[in-house]
């Protein structure tokens, strides 16, 4: 028998034993909530739950805890508040809030950072106004 096939072969079979499943501990005050079920993932989410604040960051993943949104109802990216199809005051107080914790809200260009390109979208929005 050939030794590098051998070789290769003991290779590959402890390279598959090395994997582990994967693990997901919790830890939740519940109140409510809802289960997403894939093909090879499953994954439960609570609203009061004491992670809504901040992300859970793993080797591969991360999870970034927070409420259950609610679908967009505005007449462009801009209109964050009720009353939905009017830009006024509270899209802005909005807007400022949620860049200043650094919620993804705000993040307008999707690229994780906030920054000025995030404020002149959303200023770009606010002014083009509602049809």
């Amino acid at each position: 028998m050939n030794p590098v096939l051998v070789f290769g072969a003991l290779a590959l079979a402890a390279c598959g034993s090395a994997a582990q499943p994967y693990q997901l501990s919790t830890s939740t005050i519940d109140g409510g909530g809802g289960t997403l079920t894939g093909t090879v993932h499953v994954l439960s989410g609570t609203i009061g739950q004491s992670d809504a604040s901040g992300p859970m960051v793993g080797k591969t993943y991360e999870l970034t805890g927070g409420f259950w949104g609610v679908p967009f109802a505005g007449c462009n990216d801009a209109d964050l508040a009720a009353p939905f199809g009017l830009l006024d005051l509270a899209d802005v107080l909005v807007f400022v809030t949620a860049f200043q914790a650094g919620n993804p809200t705000a993040d307008f260009d999707g690229n994780a950072l906030f920054d000025l390109a995030d404020v002149v979208l959303f200023v770009n929005g606010f002014m083009a106004g509602c049809p």
